[in-house]
Order: C-alpha cells, then sequence, then structure tokens
C-alpha cells in the first residue's frame, strides 16, 4: 500500500483532554450519530471531551459544546479562545463536506489557528470525490495537509486519501459495532402498522443515495418474482429510510437524492410492485431494532460506500444479510451472500433463493465494540500527544 508512517498506538493512563468537531447529537445524520457515540465511549474511557458543531444545536443536546463554527472570522476567532480555555491534547474532526456545507471555510480556520494534534476521520471520502470532482479533491487534499492524522474505515478510502495526500498519516480500522437504540415500537407493531403481517420483509435501511444501489434492488426482485413463480409471493420490500437533510448551499446535493427516490418509485409503479413494496420514511431511533428483528433479510447493494452503520446494525442485532462487494465491506462478513456491486443478474439469483434458504445471521466477531473502538482510538490520541504535543 502507498501511504505515509504509521504511529504506534500507545495506551499511558494519563486522562486526555479531547475536542471533537463535527455534527453531533440525535440529527437525522450519521455522522452525527457517530460522533455522539464516540464522545459517550471515549467519556468512559476517563476522557474529557468538548465539542464544536458546525451549526447550533438543541440546548437539551448541548451538554459538553463549546460552541459552534458559525460563518465569521470574528467567531472563528472568539471560537479558538474557548477552545484553548479547554486545554485538549487532541483535536478530532468527524467530517464529511455535506456536514459543513458553507461552514468549511471557519473549519479550515479553526484547524489552522489551533495548535493542536488533529485527528480526521473521513467518512465520505470516495462518495464526496466522485460527486463533487475536483471541488471535493481539492477539500479533501486541503483537510489531509491539515491533519496529523486520518481515520477511515475500508482501505479503498485509504487508497483514496493517499492519492490526494502520500504524507499523510493514515489508519484504517473497522467501523464500530454499535450498541443498538433502545426499543420503544416492537416487531409486531410495525408489522401492524405497515400492513406486514405474516409477510417475508427484504430490509433495506438506511438514508437514499443514487450509490446504494436501490433501483438495482427494485429490478432484481422483480426478475427474482419471475424466475420463482409465485415462491416468493410472501415477500415484500421494505425501504425504511429517506433523503438525507443538508443545509445551506449544499442544500443542492439532495437534488439528485430526491430524483432518484422519485424514479425507484416510479420504477415500481411500471414493474406493478406497488403491493410488494412500503415505502417506511425516517426511522425513528425507538423502531430500529424492530425493523432488523423482523427482517427476513437484510439488503446492502451498494454500488460505492466508504462505511456502512447499517452493517453495523446488522451485526449487532445478528441479522441475515445480502451485501454487494462494494467498498471491500463483504470481505468483512465471509459469507456465501455477496455479488458484484451493480451486477442485477447476481443480485436477482441471491433473491432468488430466498424463495428456499436464507442468509446466516451476521455475527460481530472480530469487529470492535464501541468501548473497544474508543481504546483504539484513545491510544491514537495518546501516540500524536506524545509525540508531536502542542505546535
Amino acid at each position: 500500500m502507498p501511504g505515509g508512517r504509521v504511529a504506534a498506538w500507545r495506551t499511558e493512563s494519563r486522562r486526555l483532554r479531547v475536542v471533537m468537531i463535527g455534527p453531533y447529537g440525535t440529527a437525522h445524520d450519521g455522522i452525527a450519530r457517530y460522533s455522539s457515540y464516540l464522545a459517550e465511549a471515549m467519556k468512559h474511557e476517563g476522557c474529557d471531551v468538548g465539542v464544536v458543531t458546525p451549526r447550533s444545536i438543541r440546548d437539551s443536546e448541548a451538554e459538553n459544546v463549546i460552541g459552534n463554527l458559525g460563518g465569521s472570522r470574528k467567531q472563528v476567532r472568539w471560537l479558538r479562545q474557548e477552545v484553548m480555555k479547554f486545554s485538549p491534547d487532541v483535536v478530532h474532526v468527524q467530517f464529511g463536506v455535506a456536514a459543513y456545507g458553507g461552514r468549511l471555510p471557519s473549519l479550515f480556520r479553526l484547524i489552522d489557528a489551533l495548535p493542536v494534534p488533529t485527528v480526521v476521520t473521513a467518512h465520505e471520502v470516495t462518495r464526496d470525490t466522485d460527486r463533487l470532482g475536483w471541488l471535493g479533491r481539492r477539500v479533501y487534499r486541503r483537510l489531509a495537509t491539515s491533519a496529523d492524522a486520518v481515520v477511515v474505515h475500508t482501505q479503498a478510502a485509504a487508497r483514496r486519501i493517499w492519492a490526494l495526500s502520500p504524507a499523510v498519516e493514515v489508519h484504517v480500522v473497522p467501523f464500530p459495532v454499535y450498541p443498538v437504540p433502545t426499543e420503544v415500537v416492537g416487531e409486531a407493531e410495525i408489522r401492524r402498522r405497515f400492513s406486514l403481517v405474516d409477510r417475508d420483509i427484504i430490509l433495506m435501511f438506511g438514508f437514499v443515495h443514487p450509490h446504494k444501489g436501490l433501483s438495482d434492488l427494485i429490478a432484481a426482485f422483480d426478475a427474482a418474482r419471475g424466475r420463482c413463480r409465485g415462491k416468493l409471493d410472501r415477500a415484500t420490500l421494505v425501504v425504511a429510510g429517506t433523503v438525507r437533510r443538508r443545509s445551506g448551499l449544499f442544500r443542492v446535493m439532495e437534488v439528485p437524492d430526491r430524483f432518484h427516490l422519485a424514479f425507484v418509485k416510479l420504477q415500481v409503479r411500471r414493474r406493478r410492485l406497488q403491493d410488494r413494496t412500503v415505502f417506511a420514511g425516517y426511522v425513528e431511533d425507538g423502531a430500529v431494532a424492530a425493523w432488523f428483528r423482523a427482517a427476513h433479510a437484510v439488503v446492502l447493494p451498494y454500488r460505492k460506500i466508504d462505511q456502512s452503520s447499517v452493517l453495523s446494525l446488522v451485526r449487532a442485532l445478528g441479522s441475515p444479510v445480502i451485501i454487494s462487494n462494494a467498498g471491500g465491506l463483504a470481505d468483512e462478513t465471509d459469507s456465501p451472500w455477496t455479488f458484484r456491486a451493480g451486477d442485477r443478474q447476481a443480485f436477482a439469483e441471491l433473491l432468488t433463493r430466498l424463495a428456499t434458504d436464507r442468509p446466516p445471521r451476521l455475527s460481530s466477531d472480530g469487529i470492535p465494540s464501541m468501548e473497544m473502538f474508543a481504546q483504539i482510538t484513545g491510544a491514537l490520541y495518546r501516540g500524536l500527544r506524545d509525540e508531536i504535543g502542542y505546535n
């Protein structure tokens, strides 16, 4: 593999002070959820954690929040002072372009002004650089050159970072297994609510993006039904998710997602699958576990992906899964129920097998829990603190 050095992770017990920059709280945002889980796990590891958000958040979620990036140079100068009052050992940026939008200049100004070792977790590097072209590459190159270390969750993401900044230190750490949200709504209730009693649910969960292969799922399911001659009549597709909201200038990134969702619904009508497809919309935390427990199989037909919090939930809840090989995620499952990304025929063959068989339940063995992930992250922090310290 190309790339820069890899520092040794150290495990000294001295208490760390960390400022995490990124979306935070219960917003309908995958990075916000990741940041919140990681911050909580780091506290249990004995770290003091302060948070800087791109924008203001609700007062009920503002515990540990130092401030938000704002949009002015004056705000950034004030925020730098507040961050330095916290005396951080490390700054950790949770990054995806859409998470910051018009606040990107403020983020770079703040990072440049802080004399503290900086870690960046690049959550969406392949998707952002593919969708935004030269602009996305420029943003990530700028980000990587400002960082002392970059964390990614797949080898594909690491290769993309190294292609943009060959000297940067990159750590590839498996995406952690999330804690399961408290179950408020049970399986029986969601089946009743969506008229799914006695149905075999084929579940696609998460925000809607063209790269996630939803249109491939519709086409493959239609083909599989034709091959099975009635043996899949108990099966119903459930799309549990919606378009992710963006803010500011980057609201424009919602447009292709909304067109894609409209196209998929048209595809469902044209293939006469209306009575075999349910669009459940956004799923609140209290109903997440019920959907995964109800699923006959969870499908992840991604065409491109950097990481998958959905796969994390599949592992946590032990759900059966069919998954594409995008981003190398299939290599982590060690399952024969995988197919080449974008290959609708191979996908249809696996769906056909659901008439008589079922994928094995996925295990979380060998994948770090949030507690273990916090230990790995803390060791990285200590290594940078001891090696670099304040600039």
